[in-house]
């Protein structure tokens, strides 16, 4: 429980952060501060008003609907309050949640998306269960979601000056809240009957001098109409600069790991030494270079010099290194509008409105895109990627048919070209080839997106008892998108067939140079495209007409709009023996719709990045709810207090059909110092809009492969459906055995699609607790201890089978009818090797399911000492199981304390501070972690058939501190100043996305960092 203590000089200060954090849930601590639920009864003034203008000394705690003075939550609830987010210099409200230990790994946010299509986003992942399992409400309502087709709310257009604080409540809360709430649900409340002006500017920076971001925004409040009327405005702007791959050493070459690329196929004690240089970084750059790959002849990988001779690729004189030209972090720019107004109509009638409006741009970058010509994303895919040099032509004088040979191709090459593939009747020869585009420049990501939400609506103190409220609302995202730097697979189809203009066909009088053999494309202005090696001095030999001719961007528009109309009636049924039986019921209807609409380039596969199908889809819902709230007794010795509770929902979907959720708990306080707390909860996540109605899309992955390194010899199930398939044979016999390229694990085709059969997906929760907060010992008055277990189970979870599951299915456990899905190349292409893996098409599914179990353990103790006070806070979450079951029938697959899923979580927050200073120091504590044991681990056999120690695929702990120091300048300004990652702990040693890890969806990438800010108050 947060405790201000009113000695001499705090009382100033005691206030200010009451009204900024609504006086801090009655049952709450804070870590960091994340507050926890303490014993009730206590006063009303120990807990935050209603977030829709409840009656007087009323509250709603997040969790429950019903309205009461000593409202407690029977599962865990933690608090961040506005004081929290000053203390961190939070801008982004992600970066405080995601040091919860109760918040997984984010599906997006700033640092992971520096290269993505989805620039800049940010999602919050509750218990590690998924993005989509988390409830996001704001004021207690449902907000539009920031991906198109998804339920994932982009918390970066939240407001972090606009939040009086954030309820984080963990396990299911279907039965109060709807569909999405499997994890949980993060309820960000914002401020209300605000008065005055509030000024907030920070300023920060890197070590390196990049990720430099100015946060600025005032609000102003006012009341009007003698009191009874409250108007709040709002206005912020953030900027952010990019932080760029190049300038961190982790991330500045395309490397693998070491041990990765020394690993044997078989049982082997080489495989030793390659687990012991797991964690060693391997420069291994991209062989798609700007010069291109080639396949010539029966030779493959080719690079062809600047004097037209070509030679087998070397990654030590032709290696092209991607990772320099991508981004850890995108810049971003966000403007964000907000009001609200508050008006009581009566004494018993309050009306409020309130609307946001947030605009966001920002600007992803990658290295060039690469070009062609082979697979579903080539210009050539229906020839196995291979294009003719040779091309029969008519002499319009005479009739007769000429023979005429591609004169951009040099010498060497088309001498040694061979008929790969029967393109026509002259049995031409013909190339295949893969290229960086970098006449194109970097791909970049430019992006815009609107958030708008308003809701209106009001309460009615009908008498006694009893209260009605409710709202509409209406919201909505919107976003403009392109990628730059991409090449239209039709001119470049154009582009590569290229003749001698011996006949003057354009009638320049110019019968050497090059043209176009389609008569067509050269009536359109196709102009020839020279891709075979670069010049002398390393730039490329694509002229500057030939890269307008062929550039292209994918443009993508999409929308998705929500509107839900609730209507809430509560109050007392009537009295029990000790207290009266509190009900609340009321029904919602709500629609969602999700539009994607793409270039037409993108829908055909012909931009060569991906292939984006337009997509629209709609449902809607109505659905009738209740909740009781029952004490049984009170003021008993033993029994202080026992409460039972329960809600039920009924769901009618248009999509999935009627299904309900209920959930059942109790609370029991032998005194007042200590109480229990149990809940049992059936949750229920129905399948979202792009679950059921995306269109399939292609793009491109990476995998691990399992074959790799089988030989002819190899032994067991792995290598003998290996060598099942031909194409791999034929790769081993020309190499002594399955020899993989960087391109042909990390350029991976990858289709995937919706499933309109799926299935809602089912949760059971069940939290038990006990908070001890021992009131009647003055020492120990204000601390605060919480211990909770958690159990979710859940079943039918709504998957996407992941490549590694496809590709283990098939060759490793065998199971054929997964075979179909996966793709190998019967020749090579460019850079791409015979028996690789061109395409792997993966669906979504109801899997068997996932599941997770642990305990929370937060402990808070504020004192007054050296003329100030001093709180420390802290929280733990240790798991006791986690994993999933991929397919029903599967085996279980432990995920604990493998990447993503550390064992131990937890923060530790020391703050002092008086009527002039302050300061705070927050240190994050990430459990140690290893490689995903089953699919990574067991692979690196010794020759005794034993495996290495774990303990050499297991990453050490990290800790984290941030640091921040204010300074009361006078009344009602503050000057601060901080450092984010203080003693700049670096990046762990995880290359290659080893383990299909992204090591930055856990660790810091940026590195040590300042702010430094002021805050005013008139």
């Amino acid at each position: 429980m947060k405790v201000y203590l009113k000695k001499p000089g705090l009382e100033r200060r005691a206030a200010h952060a009451a009204l900024l954090a609504g006086a801090s849930l009655m049952t709450m601590i804070a870590v960091p501060a994340f507050g926890q639920d303490a014993p009730a009864p206590a006063p009303a003034a120990d807990v935050p008003q209603d977030t829709a203008a409840a009656p007087q000394g009323e509250i709603v705690v997040t969790g429950s609907r019903i309205k009461s003075p000593t409202l407690t939550s029977p599962s865990p609830l933690q608090v961040i309050t506005s004081e929290d987010l000053r203390k961190q210099g939070t801008t982004n409200v992600q970066d405080i949640l995601q040091i919860n230990p109760a918040v997984g790994i984010p599906g997006k946010s700033r640092n992971t998306t520096g290269n993505d299509t989805d620039p800049g986003l940010a999602t919050i992942n509750l218990r590690n269960l998924g993005p989509d399992r988390t409830l996001v409400l704001i004021d207690g309502r449902r907000t539009v979601a920031g991906i198109p087709g998804t339920a994932q709310v982009d918390v970066s257009m939240i407001p972090p000056s606009f939040v009086d604080r954030i309820d984080v409540l963990t396990g299911g809360a279907s039965a109060v809240y709807g569909s999405d709430a499997i994890a949980g649900v993060v309820n960000f409340i914002y401020k209300k009957k605000f008065e005055g002006i509030q000024l907030n500017v920070q300023d920060g920076i890197s070590e390196k001098g990049d990720d430099h971001e100015l946060d600025a925004n005032v609000t102003f409040g006012s009341n009007f109409a003698g009191g009874r009327g409250n108007v709040m405005a709002y206005v912020g702007w953030n900027q952010a600069s990019a932080v760029f791959a190049a300038d961190r050493d982790f991330s500045r070459l395309s490397a693998l790991s070491l041990g990765t690329t020394e690993r044997v196929a078989g049982k082997s004690d080489l495989n030793l030494k390659a687990a012991q240089d797991i964690f060693k970084r391997a420069y291994v750059p991209s062989s798609v270079g700007p010069g291109g790959a080639f396949v010539i002849g029966s030779k493959s990988n080719q690079i062809i010099g600047p004097d037209g001779s070509f030679h087998n690729y070397n990654a030590a004189t032709d290696g092209f290194n991607a990772a320099q030209y991508g981004q850890i972090a995108p810049p971003t720019k966000r403007l964000t509008f907000a009001q609200r107004t508050n008006f009581d109509v009566t004494d018993k009638v309050n009306v409020f409105l309130e609307t946001t409006y947030v605009n966001v741009r920002t600007n992803g970058e990658r290295e060039a895109s690469p070009m062609r010509t082979d697979s579903a994303l080539g210009a050539f895919s229906g020839t196995g990627g291979f294009y003719p040099i040779q091309y029969a032509v008519t002499n319009p004088t005479t009739g007769a048919t000429v023979i005429v040979n591609n004169p951009l191709v040099p010498t060497a090459v088309f001498n040694a070209a061979t008929d790969r593939y029967t393109n026509d009747a002259i049995g031409s020869k013909d190339l295949s080839m893969l290229i960086r585009t970098t006449a194109f420049g970097s791909r970049k990501t430019p992006t815009e997106r609107d958030n708008f939400r308003i809701a209106a609506g009001g309460s009615w103190d009908i008498g006694g008892s009893w209260s009605l409220d409710g709202y509409y609302q209406y919201s909505y995202t919107k976003q403009h998108q392109e990628m730059t730097g991409l090449a239209n697979l039709y001119n470049l189809a154009n582009a590569l067939q290229v003749m001698p203009d011996i006949f003057d066909y354009n009638k320049n009088g110019n019968t050497t140079e090059a043209v176009c053999v389609d008569a067509n494309a050269r009536a359109a202005g196709c102009v020839p495209v020279d891709i075979y090696g670069l010049n002398p001095d390393g730039s490329s030999k694509i002229s500057a007409a030939a890269a307008k001719y062929l550039q292209t961007n994918l443009i993508r528009d999409s929308k998705q709009e929500m509107q839900v109309a609730s209507l809430n009636l509560g109050g007392n049924l009537f009295k029990l023996p000790y207290g009266p039986l509190q009900i609340s019921v009321g029904a919602e209807y709500r629609t969602e719709s999700s539009r994607d609409i793409f270039d037409p380039l993108s829908n055909q596969a012909k931009n060569g990045y991906v292939q984006e199908l337009n997509t629209s889809g709609s449902f809607n819902v109505k659905e009738a709810y209740g909740e009781v709230v029952a004490p049984i007794l009170a003021d008993l010795p033993f029994f202080k207090a026992l409460t039972l509770r329960g809600a039920y929902r009924l769901s009618d979907y248009s999509t999935v059909g009627s299904f309900s959720a209920w959930n059942i708990g109790g609370e029991w306080a032998p005194t007042s110092d200590i109480r229990f707390r149990a809940v049992y909860a059936h949750a229920v996540r129905a399948p979202n809009i792009g679950e059921l109605f995306s269109a399939a899309s292609s793009g491109i992955t990476t995998i691990t492969d399992p074959c790799q390194g089988i030989t002819l010899t190899s032994t067991g199930t792995t290598a003998a459906n290996c060598l099942a398939v031909p194409s791999i044979v034929a790769n081993i016999n020309a190499n002594g055995k399955f020899t993989l390229t960087p391109s042909d694990q990390s350029g991976v085709g990858s289709v995937s699609g919706s499933n309109p059969n799926i299935k809602q997906e089912t949760g059971k929760t069940f939290t038990a607790g006990v908070v001890i907060n021992p009131r009647s010992i003055n020492a120990l008055r204000n601390l605060t201890f919480t211990a909770d277990y958690f159990d979710i189970q859940l079943q039918g979870a709504i998957s996407r089978l992941s490549t590694t599951t496809i590709l283990n299915k098939c060759y490793v456990q065998g199971i054929s009818d997964f075979c179909q899905f996966i793709t190998r190349r019967d020749q090579p292409s460019g850079a791409f090797s015979i028996g690789s893996v061109q395409q792997i098409f993966t669906t979504l599914v109801n899997s068997g399911g996932a599941f997770t179990r642990g305990l929370d353990f937060t402990l808070n103790y504020r004192q007054a000492v050296f003329g100030g006070t001093a709180t420390f806070e802290g929280s733990w979450t240790h798991l006791l199981k986690n994993g999933v079951v991929p397919l029903q029938g599967d085996k279980y697959d432990n995920t604990m304390g493998e990447f993503g899923n550390p064992r131990d979580k937890a923060v530790l927050t020391l703050d002092w501070s008086n009527d002039m200073f302050g300061v705070t120091v927050t240190n994050q504590y990430i459990g140690k972690q290893m490689l995903d044991y089953e699919n990574f681990q067991t692979t690196y056999v010794l020759a005794d058939g034993s495996l290495p120690p774990k303990s050499l695929f297991t990453l050490g702990a990290r800790v984290y501190t941030d640091v921040q120091v204010r300074f009361d300048v006078k009344k009602n300004w503050e000057f601060y100043l901080g450092a984010k990652n203080a003693f700049d702990v670096k990046m762990p040693p995880l290359y290659g996305n080893v383990g299909n890890f992204n090591p930055s969806t856990i660790y810091d990438p940026i590195g040590r960092r300042f702010y430094a800010g002021f805050r005013i108050k008139m």
